[in-house]
């Protein structure tokens, strides 16, 4: 064997090795999203009564969780003092989605479907304190950092920086899980993005929107305690779940480098929140 050929038997060796990776991740994909369109059945035979489940994606390494809308119903559930279990789950729930929750036997889907059923469960006053101008100015603000800042965040997790996802969930992702997230689910996500249309700007306009956005919430924010007041609210419950996840889940961020220097009071608003109501946030983060 000549020198040419011994390069070319490692070369070979690995192409082949990451065909077939990529030809199992694919596999993967297929099930995974063959599960995700089976119809939905959950098994609350185990459960307490009186007690929400709460299912939201597993741990993730910077955080509680990688969702804006699982730490949303989270934070919630600890502000309420409502008893409950988080159960870190990859089934998604009758939408086929995550969160979901499960409460003595019934099953609720959506983040603010699941606030209003708590709220009017458990009878919560927290919003009861809110006028007609304030209530309208929370929905804004909510809307806004949910169905338009939050894809800017999508944008910049999942197709400008892509190579970190397989961390997103493990310090030592195997190479099966880098190539699933890379070529299978950033894929779909980027679709997506497309279709929602934030994925149709450039990277610069992205930044744009995000910083417009962020100035705003800001601008609403003062120097007020919370987003309306002395009392929080299920409006900042919201808020500081797309709040939180960008500042400290968006490691070179737009979104993080606005809240570390020209909009601090949104740094310093999460950071009270967080102290107060899950300031165990670093050891719910997984560490493996």
């Amino acid at each position: 064997m000549d020198l040419m050929d011994a390069d070319i038997v490692p070369w070979c060796c690995n192409s082949w090795l990451v065909v077939g990776a990529l030809v199992l991740a694919a596999i993967v994909g297929f099930l995974f999203m063959r599960c995700r369109n089976k119809k939905f059945h959950l098994d609350t035979s185990t459960h307490q009564q009186n007690v929400v489940y709460l299912f939201q994606f597993p741990r993730c390494t910077l955080g509680p969780n990688p969702s804006p809308f699982c730490i949303k119903l989270e934070i919630f559930l600890r502000v309420n003092e409502i008893e409950h279990t988080v159960c870190g789950s990859r089934k998604t729930g009758p939408r086929g989605k995550l969160p979901f929750i499960a409460y003595n036997g019934e099953v609720i889907s959506d983040s603010d479907n699941i606030v209003k059923f708590l709220i009017r469960e458990f009878n919560l006053s927290l919003d009861e304190w809110l006028g007609t101008q304030q209530r309208a100015t929370g929905h804004v603000v909510q809307r806004m950092l949910e169905e338009n800042t939050y894809w800017t965040g999508v944008h910049y997790r999942w197709v400008q920086t892509s190579d970190r996802l397989p961390y997103v969930f493990s310090n030592q992702p195997s190479l099966l899980q880098k190539l699933f997230f890379r070529y299978v689910l950033a894929g779909r996500v980027s679709k997506s993005l497309y279709a929602q249309g934030t994925g149709r700007h450039t990277v610069a306009e992205i930044a744009d929107i995000t910083q417009q956005d962020l100035r705003s919430v800001a601008g609403i924010l003062g120097k007020k305690e919370f987003l309306l007041g002395d009392r929080i609210t299920s409006y900042d419950c919201a808020a500081f779940g797309m709040l939180s996840v960008a500042l400290w889940e968006a490691p070179g961020s737009v979104h993080e480098s606005l809240m570390n220097t020209e909009l601090q009071t949104l740094r310093d608003y999460c950071q009270r929140i967080r102290d107060r109501w899950m300031s165990d946030w670093d050891e719910l983060a997984v560490k493996t």
